[in-house]
């Protein structure tokens, strides 16, 4: 038998069903096809990319952030995706969005030479979610096919857009959804390359609000922190009070973007949560066996317990 030659046959079929009833997109929920995307820079991270679109905003008045996965690698959780969730106030959603969809190569420098400087949440999979304004010249930022629906998130119904021709993604999150101000200076840091991320103190009550119990054990984890960090800097009683508005106002979201509402329960104790969270017991049994010994968290080496993963060298952050 010609192996060959019957592996040819199989990748031709397998290439004929990806056209034969339609994009592969209506079969997979999430994909995209990045065959004609470049890498994104150092690395497929992105650093550069996600600065020239702080720039842009930020030459319109627009404050944005870093919220999300990318704030969580900040934070020194091995947690990596090609997507930026960036935080932008709940009134200028609408405008950031056109605003990039605008933006054409010839107003915008490359990105490597950049100095770091109620909303109506869109469909970005509907064509009359997308801004009339944007020009006929084709821009540097395009719609892109939004992230799959997850329980209890309205992530997916969020501006979705990418560079054109390269593999990276950048989703506008409202203000409102995730608890974060980027216009107060308070709820911002920015790392060495200039990036703003949601700061350590109001990214740690972000995720709180949100029940994300995942990305809360790797933010304790990644950051080594502890159950009197958490009673010394997050104002559990005014946190109390925020997690059951942001629950109520996520639940009604749900219900009008879904037509089923959310299940976000508004009597969480967040106190209790974090102590058991941060708890010595709790970090070590997170460490998985071949680790024990040399990690003091899970994402903590025995030798860089006392560094910081924000200014660790070589980060792409």
């Amino acid at each position: 038998m010609d192996h060959h030659k019957n592996t040819e046959s199989q990748l031709a079929t397998a290439s004929e069903f990806k056209y034969a009833g339609g994009p592969l997109e209506d079969y997979l929920p999430g994909w995209r096809d990045r065959s004609n995307d470049v890498q994104a820079s150092h690395g497929g991270h992105g650093v550069d990319e996600i600065l020239a679109v702080v720039s842009v905003l930020s030459s319109a008045g627009i404050p944005s952030c870093v919220v999300g996965v990318r704030a969580l690698y900040y934070y020194g959780a091995a947690r990596l995706t090609d997507e930026w969730d960036l935080c932008v106030p709940d009134a200028q959603l609408q405008a950031a969005q056109e605003l990039l969809l605008s933006s054409v190569p010839a107003s915008a420098p490359p990105a490597t030479s950049l100095t770091p400087s109620s909303p109506t949440f869109p469909s970005p999979t509907c064509p009359s979610s997308i801004p009339s304004s944007v020009p006929s010249t084709p821009s540097i930022y395009e719609q892109a096919r939004p992230p799959p629906p997850i329980p209890d998130s309205l992530r997916h119904s969020f501006p979705c857009l990418k560079i054109s021709g390269v593999d990276f993604y950048v989703i506008l999150v409202p203000s409102s959804d995730c608890l974060v101000d980027p216009s107060d200076p308070t709820h911002v840091e920015r790392s060495g390359s200039g990036v703003p991320y949601a700061s350590l103190i109001q990214f740690a009550k972000c995720l709180l609000v949100q029940r994300l119990w995942a990305d809360i054990q790797d933010f304790i984890d990644g950051m080594n922190l502890d159950v009197d960090w958490g009673l010394q800097n997050l104002d559990f009683p005014a946190l109390q009070q925020q997690s059951a508005e942001f629950a109520e106002l996520r639940n009604k979201r749900l219900e009008e973007n879904t037509g089923t509402r959310g299940h976000l329960g508004t009597k969480i104790d967040m106190e209790q949560i974090w102590r058991k969270q941060a708890s010595p017991e709790a970090k070590g049994k997170r460490i998985e066996p071949m680790k024990q010994g040399r990690y003091i968290t899970r994402w903590r080496r025995v030798r860089d317990r006392d560094s910081d993963p924000r200014t660790r060298q070589g980060r792409p952050v």
